[in-house]
């Protein structure tokens, strides 16, 4: 349903007049305070605000309600979904009337495709809020006491913003399916008819079906090219896509990288197909090789029912397994499985804040904890004594040895395991390292308790948290205060515009 069609059939909106000073949390007594309200019913509100995971807030009494594909300044007419906890969730049914500051975004999949929050929000709009959220979000979820969680918002610095707002990705992953499915009883059987074989997205709630995307304004511009040639080679050979109902069919996912400094390209599909099946199919897809930058054309079996193969087999049928790509000086040889940052340009932002915030020196043993393949690492190497990379994945660790050979960093060393036992066993106090710096860039979930006190035994001077998630830094940055730390600076990085995702690199000092 389109944003700004009218809805037939809905209830009539009530205008619920709201309160400007009220919280963002009611501590419970929202429900209490709302008795009338309950999912399925319709009001009209005014957006208040953008929140963490990107939601725009407003409040129906005292109750908050929390909105997605919303800005401030909007007034919506929206169905309440859902109560969580003190708080409930809604969708937009209809937008009355446009935010002042709200323009027209640049892409045509935008109210559809769900890749975009803020398209419609100018640039420095969204880094205003992305900057106002990190204060938020340390002020009202930080496990301390309330003297110290009032002193953290200002510690705040302001927003690096991403070199590039747009075309900024240098890796992109597609989905093959269809853009409709119907289905029929038959004998008692349910027959799927796959109508509209496409590459694209999946919409948010809409997994069985796929989104043609004709357009995205986030990916490096010669990834279209690629985009538009696997495009032509479905249409002339007429293979089939996978069906993940039925299970047949042979394409499933398609991922695209391209070096944004080299210009080096890849395509690699995901197919259900065996070796011996390969090289004929992709015959004619081969004569593509060497155009837009193409280095790297490879097929990837996946004969399971999951979509990401946990043992994938990995076919080159031209050019090289990987692509290069530099950052700053160093090179690296990116595979279709290794973590990259998406943003090239921004990436550099982030770790000259790393270095910068954590005033590394030619005395410091740097920790690398969840390291990847060792950027980090090997960029801080130079200002340091000594770095030591830790990385569960064992393709990271093969690509980041790799990668510091060739780049000839001879003061680099990496562990293979899980964090939480590396720094527990091999890593431990008093053992062949002491830390003077931890440098630590944990998952979306944040660090594991015993990784996070397994790093604070070692009493590091300096401890560099990186995180993707505000909310979760939060958590651990309460541990880490309580252990005798001061937090000294958070300087957010904008890695992903258009998006609500915020990069943060908090620097701490050992009282």
């Amino acid at each position: 349903m389109s944003l700004f069609s009218d809805t037939s059939g809905a209830p009539e909106p009530t205008e619920i007049p709201l309160m400007a000073d009220s919280p963002v949390s009611t501590g419970g007594a929202a429900a209490v305070a709302n008795p009338a309200v309950h999912p399925g019913q319709t009001y009209t509100v005014t957006i208040e605000k953008l929140t963490f995971g990107g939601s725009g807030l407003a409040h129906v009494g005292d109750l908050a309600v929390f909105v997605p594909s919303t800005i401030p300044g909007q007034q919506v007419e929206i169905i309440i979904t859902k109560f969580r906890g003190n708080s409930a969730e809604a969708r937009v049914n209809k937008i009355v009337r446009k935010a002042k500051d709200e323009i027209m975004p640049k892409c045509q999949h935008f109210h559809d495709c769900g890749g975009c929050q803020w398209q419609n929000l100018p640039y420095d709009k969204q880094i205003g809020f992305k900057e106002e959220i990190v204060r938020e979000t340390l002020a009202h979820l930080t496990p301390v006491d309330d003297a110290v969680r009032e002193s953290l918002p200002g510690r705040v610095l302001k927003i690096i913003p991403s070199p590039q707002v747009f075309h900024y990705r240098n890796k992109l992953e597609l989905s093959f399916g269809f853009s409709s499915m119907d289905t029929e009883e038959k004998d008692g059987k349910r027959i799927y008819f796959d109508n509209g074989p496409t590459v694209g997205f999946h919409q948010p709630g809409k997994w069985e079906t796929v989104l043609p995307i004709s357009e995205c304004h986030l990916y490096d511009e010669q990834i279209g090219q690629l985009l538009a040639d696997v495009r032509k080679f479905m249409q002339e050979t007429k293979l089939p896509v996978y069906n993940p109902k039925t299970h047949k069919g042979l394409f499933r996912t398609l991922l695209l990288r391209r070096g944004i400094h080299t210009g080096e390209s890849m395509i690699a599909f995901v197919v259900k197909a065996r070796k011996k099946e390969l090289e004929p199919i992709f015959q004619h897809f081969m004569r593509f090789a060497g155009r837009s930058g193409l280095k790297s054309l490879l097929v990837i079996e996946n004969m399971s029912l999951n979509d990401k193969p946990e043992e994938p087999k990995v076919h080159c049928l031209a050019g090289k397994p990987f692509i290069t790509e530099r950052l700053f000086d160093l090179t690296f040889e990116i595979s279709p499985f290794s973590f990259f940052q998406t943003n090239t340009l921004a990436a550099e932002k982030l770790y000259q804040a790393i270095v910068d915030g954590a005033e590394i020196g030619q005395k410091d043993v740097v920790l690398d904890a969840y390291c990847g393949m060792g950027t980090i690492g090997q960029y801080v190497a130079r200002f340091c004594q000594k770095v030591v990379g830790v990385e569960s994945h064992p393709t990271a660790i093969e690509d980041a040895l790799k990668s510091a050979g060739k780049n000839r960093i001879g003061n680099i060393s990496f562990y293979k395991g899980r964090m939480e036992q590396v720094i527990g066993d091999q890593l431990a106090p008093n053992g062949k390292y002491q830390f003077t710096v931890a440098i630590v860039d944990p998952p979306r979930a944040g660090m594991h308790p015993k990784a996070l006190a397994g790093v604070l035994a070692h009493k590091p001077e300096r401890l560099v948290y990186v995180s993707c998630n505000t909310a979760t830094f939060a958590r651990d940055l309460g541990v880490i205060l309580k252990a005798g730390y001061d937090l000294r600076t958070v300087q957010p990085v904008d890695l992903f515009p258009h998006t609500s995702h915020i990069e943060t690199v908090a620097v701490l000092q050992r009282r």
